[in-house]
């Protein structure tokens, strides 16, 4: 299973980070704020997030560990 996530920093908020997360069956949304999850996250749509300009906030390099 093939599961990609990007995590953008929030423009104009610097305490708030967005995790985009790209399944086989769409993808999944999640707001993090000073580091913490805040609340569950949504099942949603590439257009739905590139109409909230969230594409457009700068990434942030994602360190994994295997």
């Amino acid at each position: 299973m093939s599961v990609q996530r990007t995590f953008y920093l929030d423009r104009w908020n610097p305490d708030k980070t967005w995790e985009v997360v790209k399944l086989v069956g769409g993808y999944y949304l999640r707001q993090y704020i000073k580091g913490k999850q805040f609340g569950r996250g949504i099942r949603t749509t590439k257009k739905y997030i590139q109409s909230i300009g969230i594409f457009d906030f700068e990434k942030m390099e994602v360190k994994q560990n295997v």
